[in-house]
């Protein structure tokens, strides 16, 4: 039995109804950016169900970008012994080597040449010194499809063409068209988990989000970041991402083999298969 979870290039999609509503009285966007704040830079994006590509309707992505950014600039970045006045630890602490760093850089550096901007104040540059590898976050806009970002995981080298993303940079991509999402899904060699973020009026246009994606990935996120959740619900994923089921009961189930007790539907065979069982420890319920 093989049972394996692997990369993941995890979108975030944010529907246009979600910002048909006045800011100040939305708490389902106010949710959505708490939620999007988690799921990039929890344990500095290092977590292969981390969001690593955020779609964001074109209209509205000056606003979006406006209230993220003001987020994600107050994000508290250091080492993670050091506590502030407060008592509280810093949310985005130093990568693991300075390989992470070199790549974030080249990521980095990939989408400004190719027109995109970092967003957000002091966003890529290293606190602490040129052997630091304390990096602050990057949201960078517009990230369009041919630079890595994009496409790219965002974690180190897995094939000749293809890498990882693992840090604090967060790519966010206009879309005009659902269909140039939907296409991303489909074409792409991922297939963990995907977070969509709607309201109510929006909810026909989550079906079919839901219908086009529910054989793409393992698990569809309503208003949530992505997340590990096998101590709860089943863990998947498709493609390149996952093989097997994670969880409680769906590991017992792969690493089991069924033995079945039957009986015919006749008359005083129920009631003897209900005695049976009764007094059957292997019978007994887990």
């Amino acid at each position: 039995k093989v049972f394996l979870q692997l990369e993941a290039k995890n979108m975030a999609i944010f529907l246009p109804d979600l910002f048909s509503t006045v800011p100040e009285t939305n708490t389902t966007l106010d949710l959505a950016f708490n939620e999007t704040i988690t799921g990039t830079l929890s344990f500095n994006g290092q977590r292969c169900t981390a969001l690593k590509l955020l779609f964001v309707p074109s209209d509205h992505a000056s606003f979006f970008l406006e209230k993220f950014v003001e987020r994600v600039e107050a994000v508290s970045v250091g080492l993670p012994w050091e506590a502030d006045e407060a008592g509280n630890y810093p949310t985005v602490t130093p990568l693991p080597n300075m390989k992470r760093i070199e790549y974030m850089r080249k990521l980095i550096e990939d989408a400004e040449s190719k027109g995109a901007k970092v967003m957000n104040r002091r966003g890529g540059t290293i606190i602490g010194g040129e052997d630091s590898t304390l990096m602050v976050p990057a949201v960078l806009y517009p990230v369009t499809p041919d630079m890595a970002l994009y496409r790219e995981e965002q974690f180190g080298p897995s094939s000749p063409s293809q890498e990882e993303q693992f840090g604090p940079v967060i790519p966010i991509a206009p879309y005009d068209s659902l269909d140039t999402i939907l296409e991303y899904g489909r074409s792409g060699q991922y297939g963990q988990q995907v977070s969509v973020f709607t309201t109510l009026s929006g909810a026909t246009t989550a079906a079919r989000i839901v219908d086009t994606f529910s054989h793409v990935y393992g698990k569809i996120n309503i208003n949530s970041q992505c997340s590990r959740s096998p101590d709860s619900l089943p863990f998947s994923g498709r493609r390149s991402s996952a093989m097997g089921v994670m969880s409680i009961r769906e590991a017992l189930r792969e690493f089991s083999i069924p033995t079945v007790v039957a009986y015919k539907d006749r008359e005083g065979h129920r009631e003897i298969t209900e005695e049976l069982e009764a007094n059957s420890k292997f019978m007994q319920p887990l």
